[in-house]
């Protein structure tokens, strides 16, 4: 088989450049992927957990690829196909009232090697824009990827990624984190189609059958477990963007479970310090665009000042199910 080279970041590039100008090779098929990680694999420093990341403020198209379909061989979906390859999508963990789920953040990210790589070390050790979400992951001091076969992204990490001392259910959903953002760094950047299913290896220094997190062993190929998603997900805009002009426009996506969508719109009290008061609320009509979810927008004029925009499914007693705030500036 035909040598690869591959070249470690000596200078920043960007992530765009970098993905079109080192896409990874397609390999004959998944063991001959798991050969070469094994070997030689694209090693790219982890990102410190204080690292300076710049935050951009993009508006994302509100076709995001979170649908909850129940059939795992539903394709990544088409959001990222689309999304500049500049801003790389990083999923994260965000507790709500009915469970732990995981949501999308596109961030701008410095090039630390190929787009699955620079992803996956952004997952691991970056902080979420939205201080409601979280990642469990420990900072890899390696990380590199390759696309295989029938839309196969294999995955290396070292060990060190999986210091934390999580349960099995929390364990599952890391390792979601993980394909998801694998998964949706390599449609994004055109590395795989996103209509078609697509798996994820997870090595751990070059190897399969590490059992990560004392929880789960690693090694066979993995789909999205689409119930993962967030039931209600607000795509744009992102937490603390800043509005120029006197109208926001905010948009989402909800999963099959989710029939009603009302929104609440907080002004703060003291910059916040104090919380936000209820400013106003309503509800947004649901766009169903397939048997898997669908998508919801709001517009509203508002007067300079900061702003919580929470939308959620009405409850029992006033209660908000599933709820996902972003916080904003009107300028």
């Amino acid at each position: 088989m035909a040598a690869i080279v591959l070249r470690r970041r000596t200078r920043p590039a960007s992530v765009e450049h970098r993905a079109r100008r080192h896409l990874p090779r397609r390999l004959s098929m998944v063991g001959r992927v798991l050969a070469v990680l094994a070997t030689v694999v694209l090693l790219v420093p982890g990102l410190s957990a204080c690292t300076a990341l710049s935050t951009p403020r993009p508006t994302a198209d509100a076709s995001g690829d979170g649908q909850a379909a129940q059939d795992l061989s539903q394709p990544t979906g088409a959001a990222e196909s689309v999304a500049s390859t500049s801003q790389v999508p990083v999923y994260w963990l965000g507790g709500t009232s009915d469970g732990t789920y995981l949501f999308r953040e596109y961030r701008l990210l410095p090039a630390a090697g190929d787009s699955v790589s620079t992803a996956v070390s952004a997952m691991m050790s970056a902080r979420p824009l939205d201080p409601d979400y979280y990642t469990p992951w420990k900072p890899a001091s390696r990380v590199g990827s390759a696309i295989g076969d029938n839309n196969t992204v294999t995955v290396d990490v070292s060990s060190d990624a999986f210091g934390a001392q999580l349960g099995p259910e929390e364990a599952e959903l890391a390792i979601q984190q993980l394909v998801y953002t694998a998964t949706g760094a390599a449609a994004n950047a055109g590395l795989i189609p996103t209509d078609q299913q697509s798996r994820v290896i997870i090595l751990v220094d070059g190897h399969t059958g590490y059992r990560a997190f004392g929880q789960i062993t690693l090694g066979d190929p993995m789909s999205r477990q689409t119930e993962r998603a967030a039931p209600i997900w607000v795509i744009d805009p992102q937490d603390g963007t800043v509005v120029t002009g006197s109208t926001v426009r905010a948009a989402g996506r909800v999963t099959s479970v989710v029939h009603r969508v009302s929104w609440e719109i907080g002004r703060a009290t003291d910059d916040g310090k104090d919380g936000y008061r209820r400013y106003r609320t309503g509800t947004s009509k649901l766009q169903s665009d397939s048997s898997n979810g669908g998508s919801f927008a709001l517009e509203q004029q508002l007067p300079p000042g900061n702003y919580r925009v929470t939308f959620f499914e009405p409850g029992d007693g006033g209660a908000q199910r599933w709820a996902d705030s972003k916080t904003i500036t009107m300028r």
